[in-house]
């Protein structure tokens, strides 16, 4: 009897938590949209002909091999039926006929893949590290938080560069250099959570019951410090694809990985010369895909919330 209410009363706040953030409609858009983005990442790489992608690959085609004659020498056209997108050129001869849409397509994988990699990454080494600091003290939690100063004290994005240029100037070493940054800030939030939770009553009362210092720290303040964590999460996402573009627009990345950053840089130098949709297009994915995880963090963060829940 006592499985059965349990199970009841995980399903009610299963519910509740539904019926909380379906209320929220801006949070609802921006899930459709992110949902539209993990779609195209997810169908590139396992079945790009459903989408008519083209050499679904990691590599922009660079110009000898192009063998289509009508593109050579031929300038960006505008979008239209066949190109929703429009096309871009690429390189220094000037060769056009890069669907655009195939790009971002492309591009969208790449980004939405790494986001994920460095935010998950990073998540996970600094909750560890943030909750056995906080919940341990003494040497080890003061020797964590002047780690964390030594990087909080440089700009991130200045450490990122520094770190990428150190390691080598490609996609992986960027995301690493991106999780190296981006660690301290979950070790901060996790020790914060962690102190607030391990005073709290349910957590003495585990002490009493003998239970041991790694049983309570997994059992019991993990599950607690996990959802304001992935509320986190998901609002992270958005600022690191927007960081990743950065750092590839400014020329961190090899030009020939179609990367949003990358193919708003290419866009750069054609949009002064009319072609204003080779930097627009990429810049409003960017914007698209940061608004829609904001929008549906704010969403999580009601669901956690509770007074939205009574």
């Amino acid at each position: 009897m006592a499985t059965v209410t349990a199970t009841k009363r995980r399903w009610d706040d299963v519910r509740l938590s539904a019926t909380v953030f379906l209320g929220n409609k801006t949070a609802v858009a921006g899930l459709v949209i992110f949902l539209l983005f993990i779609g195209d990442a997810v169908i590139v790489q396992i079945a790009p002909g459903l989408l008519g992608v083209d050499n679904p690959d990691s590599v922009i085609p660079p110009q000898f091999t192009q063998t289509n004659p009508e593109c050579v020498g031929a300038p960006p056209e505008a979008p239209s039926w066949s190109h929703p997108f429009g096309t871009t050129q690429y390189g220094l001869s000037g060769i056009g006929c890069l669907d655009l849409l195939q790009l971002t397509m492309k591009a969208i994988r790449i980004d939405v893949a790494i986001s994920f990699f460095v935010v998950l990454t990073g998540a996970a080494i600094g909750t560890l590290f943030g909750v056995v600091s906080a919940y341990l003290g003494r040497w080890f939690d003061e020797l964590l938080m002047r780690v964390t100063d030594v990087f909080f004290s440089i700009p991130f994005l200045i450490l990122a560069l520094a770190v990428g240029y150190v390691v080598g100037r490609t996609l992986f070493n960027m995301a690493l250099a991106l999780i190296i940054v981006w660690w301290p800030l979950y070790a901060r939030y996790a020790r914060s959570l962690t102190l607030s939770t391990k005073e709290s009553t349910f957590i003495e009362a585990a002490r009493a019951a003998g239970s041991g210092r790694i049983k309570i720290m997994v059992f019991h303040i993990f599950p607690n410090v996990l959802p304001p964590i992935l509320v986190q999460i998901s609002l992270d996402v958005g600022t690191i694809i927007t960081i990743l573009a950065t750092l590839a627009f400014i020329g961190f990345l090899n030009v020939l990985v179609p990367e949003l950053g990358v193919l708003a840089n290419i866009g750069l130098g054609l949009a002064p010369l009319g072609y204003w949709w080779t930097v627009i297009v990429p810049g409003l994915v960017i914007t698209a895909f940061a608004l829609a995880v904001n929008l549906m963090g704010d969403g999580l963060r009601d669901v956690i919330d509770p007074r939205r829940r009574s």
